[in-house]
């Protein structure tokens, strides 16, 4: 079984200022999350029937882990949860990044 550090889970949020720099830490960001979902359901760790997925919220960019029933499609558990997103969603809409 492979191994998945914190660092490979971590949402990067980079200032679109420094393009170049960004978009490459980004791109890189993306590519260890992919690899740690990978390792995650390659090893068989989420259960028989069940796999690891990732995507970004829409409205907070927040990474979205999640494992979800293979057959149903039915997400099982989420990080963060639905109610984590929804406070922070509220805390952008008071704290508008400037």
């Amino acid at each position: 079984m492979g191994q998945v550090t914190v660092t490979a889970l971590r949402a990067v949020s980079l200032p679109e200022s420094q393009n170049g720099i960004a978009a490459q830490q980004q791109r890189a960001a993306k590519q260890a999350v992919a690899s740690a979902v990978h390792v995650l359901n390659e090893s068989g760790i989420a259960g028989s029937g069940r796999e690891v997925t990732y995507s970004t919220d829409s409205a907070t960019k927040k990474l979205i882990i999640q494992i979800v029933d293979k057959q149903s499609g039915d997400v099982i558990v989420q990080w963060p949860s639905e109610y984590g997103l929804q406070v922070a969603q509220e805390y952008q809409k008071d704290y508008p990044v400037k």
